[in-house]
């Protein structure tokens, strides 16, 4: 038996773009827009890496970069 999450169970997959809603996350903001670059389990949970957009943050901000998840945080953006 594998522990370690697959794409196969949602319905986003590594390199995707995707929104996040991140009113549960610690930073200024509600919302992530970024690109999936990974999966893992922690403490028993499925955690999704969200690489962030730059252009999300005010300049000189603290924040930034890859972003945890849970997998229901996440949701596909289609693709043009």
């Amino acid at each position: 038996m594998s522990t370690t999450p697959s794409f196969e169970e949602y319905n986003f997959d590594r390199g995707d773009r995707v929104r996040v809603d991140w009113t549960n996350g610690s930073s200024p903001l509600d919302e992530i827009i970024g690109t999936v670059s990974g999966i893992s389990r922690s403490g028993g949970n499925v955690i999704v890496a969200v690489e962030a957009d730059d252009d999300q943050y005010p300049e000189n901000s603290i924040y930034g970069g890859t972003h945890d998840a849970a997998p229901e945080w996440v949701e596909s953006i289609e693709q043009s």
